[in-house]
């Protein structure tokens, strides 16, 4: 049954190293074209001609500590490549997704930025849409979340405190449940659609038993959503150096937040995301609706990605873009007048194939190779012929069960699709080169 996950300690000691940067397809480093701003506008043309529905994800600076006119002066920058961008839109092309990452703006700032984003954006009417601000613990409370209500966003993540910090601050947020109570009964009050909370795991100031505490005290908050992670994720992904736990302290808290919120009636989407059974993505992951991109898990597959800020990633039909990720270099194109788009993946290069694969493994934990054929045109045995040694050997150690027509990932192994994924990548930058750009379109 999907949703169901076991901890299985043989197969965590064996696979448990891999990490989630393997579980995307396209990824960071694979954004090695030198992608200019006529070539996303140019994709952004086609998207208005085929009348795609549209998402957008709101970005800003991470891990640096602005003063208030570089605050200023980095939002005057964003309001220009809102504008830029809103001039390419079409009038049917409804905004089906939104995240806004809240960061520290002010409730006045929000309101014209979102009422930036109303003029340049067509925002889709009733209930359908999902409207996601993110937001940090450390500047949220009861006036914030009311007036992200009344601007009209559907749900709400909670996000840690700082994850680049080793200070008092992170631990007694960490530590003291006061203020995320506050943050999750405001959100229920107001009646959002969903609360997400984020819960890093593997800090060198947290033990197994602070951590237990901090688990059961969300728990008994019934958010809608839990996401876990595990801060050596955010040292490799090239986040700020970070503390850590030893690993055996790291695989208990690990272990102790599958157990307990599978026992409190969670079910395992995928990528640490653990949701109550009414929530939005679990109806779509039973159903086969459950997309994953670089927004993440989305009910909205079907849409065009714009991310705007710095850093942000864009995926406009099958062109990926990237924009450029220093403030510098960001703010400089659009004093020049230019989208600060930098690298990325032009339609060309990108395996359609291995996206979808990819795609099917992290919403459903399982390939049929033949839907996936006669949907692409190709022979994904053959394609991945050199692949097969090392599924058989995860065959042969539980962590997918192989056949000829497809495979599965058990109960017992979800949490080890980032190992799967690894299978799959392995070879796979020769074999994309000499097979990009086949098989169909998105």
């Amino acid at each position: 049954m999907l949703g169901s996950v076991y901890w299985d300690d043989g197969l965590v000691q064996r696979h448990g190293h891999i990490g989630q940067l393997h579980c995307s397809y396209p990824a960071a480093f694979d954004f090695k074209d030198r992608i200019a701003p006529l070539d996303l506008l140019r994709a952004m043309r086609e998207s208005r001609r085929a009348e795609r529905p549209l998402s957008l994800a709101i970005q800003q600076p991470g891990g640096v500590r602005m003063r208030a006119d570089e605050s200023a002066a980095y939002q005057s920058r964003l309001a220009r490549e809102i504008e830029q961008l809103g001039c390419h839109v079409g009038q049917s092309q409804q905004l089906m997704q939104l995240q806004l990452s809240v960061g520290t703006l002010g409730i006045d700032a929000l309101r014209r930025l979102v009422a930036l984003l109303k003029t340049s954006f067509h925002f889709a009417e009733g209930g359908a849409a999902s409207y996601t601000a993110r937001i940090e613990l450390a500047h949220a409370d009861w006036p914030l979340i009311g007036a992200l209500h009344e601007l009209g966003f559907n749900q709400l993540s909670v996000g840690v405190p700082d994850l680049g910090a080793d200070d008092g601050g992170t631990v007694a947020y960490f530590r003291s449940s006061a203020r995320i109570r506050a943050v999750v009964e405001a959100a229920h009050a107001l009646h959002y659609r969903a609360v997400n909370l984020d819960l890093g795991y593997g800090r060198s100031w947290q033990t197994p038993t602070s951590f237990a505490r901090k688990l059961a005290s969300i728990i008994e908050l019934a958010p809608d959503q839990v996401t876990m992670f595990d801060y050596r994720d955010v040292t490799q992904a090239g986040g700020a150096r970070l503390g850590l736990a030893s690993l055996g302290d790291t695989l208990a808290m690990y272990r102790h937040g599958v157990e307990q919120l599978s026992a409190a009636g969670y079910r395992y989407i995928g990528l640490g995301k653990f949701v109550l059974p009414h929530d939005d993505l679990a109806m779509a992951q039973e159903t086969g609706a459950l997309h994953h991109d670089i927004a993440g898990y989305s009910l909205h597959g079907d849409c065009d990605h714009l991310g705007l800020g710095v850093g942000a990633v864009s995926r406009v039909g099958d062109l990926y873009c990237r924009n450029a990720d220093t403030l510098h270099a960001y703010q400089r194109a659009l004093e020049q007048g230019q989208l600060p788009s930098s690298c990325g993946l032009q339609p060309a290069h990108l395996d359609r194939l291995h996206r979808a694969l990819f795609e099917r493994l992290l919403c459903t934990f399982e390939v049929d190779f033949d839907a996936l054929g006669r949907q692409s045109g190709v022979d994904v045995r053959q394609r991945y012929a050199r692949h097969w040694p090392a599924l058989r050997r995860l065959h042969a150690e539980g962590v997918i069960v192989l056949g000829e027509s497809g495979l599965h990932i058990p109960p017992r192994a979800r949490l080890l699709v980032a190992a799967v994924c690894e299978a799959f990548e392995r070879f796979s930058a020769e074999v994309i080169g000499s097979s990009a750009g086949h098989g169909w379109q998105r």
